[in-house]
Parts: C-alpha cells; sequence; structure tokens
C-alpha cells in the first residue's frame, strides 16, 4: 500500500464515508531507471495548428544558432 492509504481510509471512517476496504494487488507499472511507481493521469492540454506557420518555423530555425557560446 501507498504512504497515504491509511491516512486516506482513516479520515474516510471518521466521516463515515467509508464504504469499502480492500487491497487489490495487480501489476503496476514502474520506472526502469529509479524504480518508483509510474502514475498515469488525464491533464488538460491544449495544443497549436503550426501548419499554418510552418515554414515561417522552418526557416527561421535556420537562422537559429543552438551551440553554447562557451563551446565555440
Amino acid at each position: 500500500m501507498k504512504k497515504a492509504d491509511d491516512v486516506i481510509m482513516k479520515d474516510l471512517k471518521e466521516r463515515g464515508r467509508l464504504v469499502k476496504k480492500n487491497v487489490i494487488k495487480h501489476n503496476y507499472p514502474f520506472c526502469w531507471r529509479s524504480d518508483t511507481p509510474l502514475i498515469y493521469k488525464a491533464v488538460s492540454t491544449w495544443f497549436i495548428r503550426v501548419t499554418d506557420f510552418k515554414e515561417d518555423l522552418v526557416k527561421n530555425n535556420h537562422k537559429a544558432n543552438w551551440v553554447p557560446k562557451v563551446i565555440q
């Protein structure tokens, strides 16, 4: 169980809101680098239609110098 589970269950029980307490074991994804649980959550997003100014973006990208000054 996660650390907050017991605190949340206790709070729900004290407020008379706990319907059922149960532990379900299942496979859970973990990060292969840090071995920490991966939590998927829905977040609001927005998108920009760049097709209208794609040519300008590409043209300006050729003007950019992406090399840091300390390396030059």
